[in-house]
């Protein structure tokens, strides 16, 4: 770097107000930073304002984003420039492995669910299922009841599998089956209720 833009980095010519608002901080914050832990030294206007150059700025912003991946300023506060850098990097290098580890799971995710037929639509929701399951019937097995009850089983661990296919690439492919499995068994088991209703006259004939 020159020495001119050297000297222009250095220069004061930043508000603390416009400053925490670079920062997405209050100016308050910035005051107790400086106070309490000598980050910066800004200089002063003629009519008494901070005054920050473009380099303090840099450190602040580095500083800031580093207490919001968690460090604490207090130990951030004696590092120099390079320090800060470096912690900043590493940072960045841990969200990219953890992006890279999700874009994984989707994937592994997708490629399971493809894998399997596809899912039988629901026949009823949870609310026309208790409705079954509320009705007398004339069986003396209590057919409606049973089978909702079953249906309703069948498909609240479905959703239960869909869930887990998004915790990692190792549980997608078994938990996608797991899904189709179940799936498919409740579905037989709607197709049972139906046939069970229509013969009890609790739905209209098709």
């Amino acid at each position: 770097m020159s020495a001119t833009a050297t000297n222009a980095q250095d220069q004061p010519r930043f508000r603390s107000a416009a400053v925490a608002r670079m920062l997405g901080m209050p100016v308050e914050t910035l005051r107790v930073w400086e106070r309490r832990y000598g980050l910066v030294s800004p200089a002063r206007s003629s009519g008494g304002q901070r005054m920050y150059s473009a380099a303090q700025v840099q450190r602040l912003a580095l500083l800031r984003q580093l207490t919001q991946c968690g460090h604490p300023i207090g130990n951030l506060a004696g590092l120099g420039a390079e320090a800060l850098a470096e912690l900043a990097r590493q940072h960045a290098q841990l969200l990219q492995a953890q992006r890279g580890a999700v874009d994984a799971a989707r994937s592994a995710t997708k490629r399971a669910a493809q894998a399997e037929p596809p899912i039988p639509p629901r026949r009823w929701g949870g609310a026309a299922l208790a409705d079954f399951a509320g009705l007398s019937s004339t069986l003396a097995c209590e057919c409606p009841r049973h089978l909702a009850q079953l249906v309703q089983g069948l498909a609240e661990f479905e959703d239960y599998s869909a869930q887990c296919m998004d915790l990692n690439p190792q549980d997608a492919a078994l938990h996608a089956h797991l899904r189709q499995i179940t799936a498919q068994a409740r579905h037989t088991f709607e197709q049972a209720l139906e046939r069970v209703a229509l013969h009890e006259g609790l739905l209209p004939p098709t």
